[in-house]
């Protein structure tokens, strides 16, 4: 996985940029990927200058998933590799879900299984009109793509959950835009610019003022509300006192 640095003009904070770099290898995720992606995550998560991260893929395809056992998958449990495969890409998910940096997919062609688990895991997804989102039901009965359907169940009404996970259709980024589940849309080929745009925005802010909005947010999505307004209350009077 590539990992280049953005300093904007001004700030304080940069924007990493980590490239999945799918194009050479083909389009689907290898534990090679899962294990460079989690290393450059950690790397960048580490580096107290890093605002904002942009996770992309190649110029032609985001993520198209993990391919399909060549066996039956319940011999998958008797490849040695599996373990440590599945336990870099499921770092790789809560490590980005939970980060206090600011994180952002750059999203062209498709999202498909644990590549759409990518891009949900990130706070923000930016995508070309042409990108697709994909959660195969093959996935998700094999056990594959469960995070991918929590993740997707934080952000869509049942009906277009059901929609994506059901249906076996890819949802054009048209559509995921109108659900809110993509917050910009681009004309192909543009999605990372765009998408570095944001992050040049938003990394003018310190990333300790980052870090606190993200909290912030994560509470007002889990806390019940009275114990929301207790807590304005006090930091409200503590503001207010002399």
């Amino acid at each position: 996985m590539a990992q280049t640095y953005d300093e904007p003009a001004g700030a304080d904070a940069r924007v990493c940029v980590l490239n999945l770099q799918l194009g050479s290898a083909g389009p689907t995720m290898t534990p090679e990927t899962a294990h460079a992606g989690i290393e450059a995550l950690s790397t960048a998560l580490r580096d107290p200058d890093i605002g904002v991260i942009v996770l992309t893929g190649s110029a032609e395809q985001f993520c198209a998933g993990v391919p399909a056992p060549a066996r039956p998958a319940g011999e998958m449990a008797r490849d040695g590799n599996a373990p440590a495969f599945v336990d870099a890409l499921h770092d790789w998910l809560l490590a980005l879900r939970e980060s206090d940096k600011l994180t952002i997919a750059a999203v062209e062609g498709q999202a498909s299984g644990a590549g759409l688990a990518l891009a949900l895991a990130c706070d923000l997804i930016v995508a070309a009109r042409h990108a697709r989102f994909v959660l195969p039901a093959t996935g998700q009965t094999s056990g594959r793509n469960v995070g991918a359907l929590w993740l997707a169940a934080q952000s869509l009404p049942r009906s277009a959950l059901a929609e994506l996970s059901l249906l076996d259709a890819a949802m054009p980024a048209e559509r995921a835009h109108a659900l809110g589940l993509v917050c910009k849309l681009t004309e192909p080929g543009l999605a990372l610019q765009q998408a570095t745009q944001l992050a040049r925005a938003a990394a003018q802010r310190e990333p300790a003022t980052l870090a606190a909005l993200k909290g912030q947010i994560a509470r007002a999505m889990e806390q019940p509300l009275h114990e929301v307004l207790a807590e304005e209350r006090t930091l409200w009077l503590r503001g207010e006192a002399p």
